[in-house]
């Protein structure tokens, strides 16, 4: 039954009785209808002493320990009896070394694990599976390097904190640029690309611990564009011996073929340790009246009208999910207009405004309480815009729409989640069930809400819950050639080896060097071949060739052109997919490169005003400028084409191409080692500016994180940076 406000308090003694019983059976439904019970109790927050002790009496047996100290934070007054064998059983799921408190399950995990060595891991989120990382590290004192993979560089930070503890016995790096010592422990959290580059360039170091987090991202199905370089470096760590821990939300089975090849035991829990309430408002069939807890709310055909009345009459913060970045801010927006100005972090206001430009719509949405967050945006002003959500102080942000960008993991503080579309992308197909159950997972944060709830605003299939993951190269009939060429002909079956054979004769046929092809990771293969046909055919002729650190214009223009030209995919063109397109990317990343702008003077450079005459677009034009293309795209297809180029140098007894001075400006902002490191961690390249010269000697993250602990920093740090940037500094480092 309904456990709301009106139930009689017999009835919910009752209930609770029934729950202790149930708590006894081994059956996953049962538990999670037993947690269910405890959260909509606890979040009632009755005073009566009777419920207090078989709330407390249910909360024990459930091994969800933490559930009384959350009922201890909103009701100073719950002090239920607490028998010596409710202490003995709180005891027996404490660690001895972190005194964390773990539940049932967890402890399920770490005991599979000191057996398997090799788990794969689903569980809802709060479920803690990260927390566990941190037990099977403090348990393994053997383990000597660790990697640990994260999708975004937010998480690595989140990461980091928690294991922050560890700092003494270990180097922490989130730098693939790392010197491996034999006397040294590291742990290095990175993400996919990091990784994918730390094992290029390490080939002799193994991991004696590897952790994959949001492990479904490797799965094909999803159609994300990254997913080959997630599936590429578990497929390089799972051949090694290295212990492995995957995990990841919602996952109802994990390619039986990777189990089973690479000795892996998969476990599924379905618990929801935050119980999740779901209202489903399909605007054009479900109109009418809906009761909310203790409000009425009616729903109508208009979506956005709906969405106020929510917000308007029912508690908590709100995380609304909408599939493209000018929707999440043209919706952001007009939600502001119609909200009354709020206490605002001025701080955060007068930075914002400072970095890009005053009149940017996220100013003037923060001083109403409402934020937004895409992918586009650079990390650190995704940072603060989560930190300033999930504030409890008073200026925090009340209301945050987001593209998938904030559901990859990102904790947030939102009790509520809103499904304003069921679409993704560029909205020609739906939300898979992984993208969806991820969205709907960030309802409620554990040791905050008890319950959370989620809105639909478009009519949802929830009948399948089918959420298996594949890896391409194991489980499909046909692979793309860039993923075959990557996988060892004995990993691959007879028809993925004959579809390999014919990508290997091609190659013969053109004759290209199947390993050249390889170093090229995922780049398309008759692409390369193009540019390898187009360089032997017009060496000669060719006017590309420099040895100084930076080519001049002309020189540069032409590596520019043919590379966006012969080797950029279509989806990575983009909007610049026609000729003339393609030209105003090459000349706004050649002043990118000869000028080094920040980031106000790439806003109002005359390429950027052409594009987009408006702030607004222009703002996120740019934020896409630079992690798209700068910081990503131009780096992987330059060095191809230095890789290509060399080659095709090579035959012909000619000097070498180095193009490393150029990719580093674009990915970095930067050349210095040090200045790498600090953008690597995560800072941005103003504060970069500020402070690099403090830390001019450091060759590697050990040395950043060793000044960076000194009072001389410390103290500049103080005098010379706004309390933003302070804070974003405190963060990174």
């Amino acid at each position: 039954m309904e456990i709301n406000s009106k139930t009689p308090l017999d009835v919910i003694e009752d209930i609770l009785v029934s729950t202790y019983e149930k708590l006894d059976s081994k059956h996953d439904s049962d538990l999670n209808q037993c947690l269910s019970n405890i959260c909509h109790i606890a979040d009632l927050n009755i005073k009566g002493a009777m419920v207090q002790q078989l709330l407390h009496d249910c909360i024990t047996k459930s091994r969800v320990f933490l559930y009384s100290q959350m009922i201890e934070d909103i009701n100073p007054s719950y002090r239920p009896e607490n028998s010596i064998f409710d202490s003995v059983a709180k005891e027996y799921y404490t660690s001895e070394k972190t005194e964390t408190v773990f539940t049932k399950q967890q402890l399920e995990i770490l005991k599979t694990f000191r057996i398997r060595k090799r788990l794969v891991v689903s569980a809802p989120t709060s479920f803690g599976k990260t927390r566990v990382v941190q037990e099977i590290i403090t348990h393994n004192s053997d383990y000597r390097v660790i990697g640990i993979v994260m999708p975004t560089v937010s998480l690595l930070s989140e990461q980091i904190v928690g294991l922050k503890f560890l700092e003494e016995e270990y180097v922490i790096s989130k730098s693939s640029r790392v010197k491996i010592e034999e006397d040294k422990k590291y742990i290095l959290v990175l993400t996919p690309e990091r990784m994918a580059n730390f094992l290029d360039e390490n080939p002799s170091v193994k991991f004696d611990l590897f952790v994959m987090d949001e492990i479904y991202k490797a799965d094909h199905k999803l159609k994300d564009s990254r997913f080959n370089i997630f599936s590429n470096v578990l497929y390089r760590v799972a051949k090694t011996k290295s212990d492995m821990y995957l995990i990841g939300p919602y996952i109802s089975k994990f390619s039986e073929n990777f189990c089973r090849k690479f000795g892996f035991e998969f476990l599924r829990f379905n618990s929801e340790i935050v119980q999740k309430t779901y209202y489903k408002f399909d605007s054009t069939m479900d109109s009418g009246s809906y009761f909310i807890d203790d409000y009425d709310v009616r729903i109508i055909k208009d979506k956005y009208k709906n969405l106020y009345r929510l917000i308007k009459k029912i508690d908590g913060k709100f995380l609304i999910y909408r599939y493209q970045k000018r929707y999440v801010e043209d919706t952001a927006k007009k939600l502001a207009l119609d909200l009354e100005p709020v206490d605002f972090d001025r701080d955060l206001v007068n930075y914002l405004g400072e970095y890009t430009d005053k009149n940017w719509c996220l100013i003037e949405c923060l001083k109403k309480g409402v934020g937004f967050h895409h992918g586009s945006m650079p990390r650190h002003i995704q940072d603060l815009v989560v930190e300033n959500f999930n504030s409890r102080e008073k200026g925090a942000l009340y209301y945050l729409f987001c593209t998938t960008s904030l559901t990859e993991g990102v904790n947030s503080s939102a009790k509520n989640v809103v499904l304003f579309d069921n679409k993704i992308g560029d909205g020609t197909r739906n939300l898979s069930l992984l993208d969806r159950k991820n969205i709907e997972g960030r309802a409620g944060r554990f040791l905050r809400h008890f319950l959370g709830r989620v809105f639909y605003f478009e009519k949802t299939d929830t009948s399948n819950d089918d959420t298996t993951v594949e890896i391409d190269y194991l489980d499909e009939d046909n692979v793309n050639p860039e993923t075959l060429l990557q996988v060892d002909k004995d990993d691959l079956n007879d028809k993925l080896s004959q579809q390999r054979e014919l990508v290997e004769l091609l190659l013969l046929n053109h004759n290209v060097d199947v390993e050249l092809i390889k170093s090229n990771r995922f780049i398309n293969i008759e692409s390369q071949i193009d540019l390898i046909k187009h360089l032997r055919n017009n060496f000669e002729s060719l006017d590309v060739f420099f040895s100084e650190k930076i080519p001049k214009k002309e020189k540069l223009n032409e590596i520019l052109t043919l590379t966006v030209s012969i080797l950029f995919s279509d989806n990575d063109l983009g909007e610049f997919s026609n000729e003339f397109g393609r030209k105003i990317l090459v000349d706004i990343t050649k002043y990118y490169i000869y000028k080094r702008p920040n980031f106000r003077e790439l806003l109002y450079s005359k390429q950027a005003i052409y594009l987009r005459d408006s702030i607004n677009p222009r703002i996120r034009l740019v934020f896409n400028l630079l992690s798209k293309y700068m910081e990503f795209a131009w780096p992987k297809y330059l060095i191809a084409f230095e890789n290509i180029y060399n080659y095709v140098a090579d035959e012909r007894s000619k000097e070498n191409l180095d193009l490393s001075y150029v990719i580093s400006i674009l990915e970095y902002g930067f050349t210095d080692t040090h200045q790498i490191l600090l953008k690597e961690s995560g800072l941005p390249t103003e504060i970069i500016k500020k402070i690099s010269h403090l830390f001019s000697d450091c060759e590697s993250y050990e040395d950043i994180i060793r000044v960076r602990k000194s009072d001389q920093v410390k103290s500049y740090i103080a005098m010379n940076l706004s309390n933003i940037e302070e804070s974003i500094f405190n963060r990174c480092l």
